[in-house]
């Protein structure tokens, strides 16, 4: 995983640069990583500021690896209960789960692309990337890749449903 401190500018620069090497295939791999990891990072923020402590929150957030995972779970951390396609456009939604598709069938060697075609999908899902980091930074004050005060003490029991 980069690092945050990399910063999402530099990470992206990597991306580019895979491109403009004509590295195709392996900048679809890693545009789709990145954005895996920015709605991965933004969720697991979510899980904190639901007042769970950063330590347990990295326990629940081993359980929702991968795209489908966390767009399942989204709603349930979400301030408004709103899951992502609600509010992430359908464009780029579809062209996320198709690079993750391509992605997912070049590493498991089910499909071989034409190196055009990678490319192409590596520059469509660094636009939409752009576009959710920028939803999700006017939404939650969040993009995935500022770095964020750790949560030591637990809140969630503040107002409790159940006998303690």
């Amino acid at each position: 995983m980069y690092p945050v401190k990399l910063g999402y500018t530099e990470a992206t620069k990597r991306v580019h640069s895979l491109i403009k090497n004509g590295h195709h295939a392996e900048a679809l791999l890693t545009a789709m990583f990145t954005v895996e990891k920015t709605l991965y990072r933004t969720l697991r923020q979510l899980v904190v500021s639901a007042g769970f402590p950063s330590t347990q929150a990295d326990v629940l957030m081993n359980k929702f690896k991968g795209i489908e995972n966390i767009k399942q779970v989204w709603v349930c951390f979400d301030p408004k209960n709103e899951a992502l396609a609600k509010f992430i456009s359908q464009a780029d939604l579809k062209t996320i789960m198709d690079t993750q598709t391509m992605r997912n069938n070049m590493v498991h060697g089910k499909t071989v692309y034409k190196l055009s075609e990678c490319e192409e999908k590596a520059k469509e899902v660094l636009k939409a990337l752009d576009n959710i980091r920028k939803l999700l930074e006017d939404r939650y004050g969040f993009d995935g890749w500022s770095t964020v005060k750790r949560r030591i003490k637990n809140t969630l029991h503040a107002d409790p449903r159940v006998k303690t």
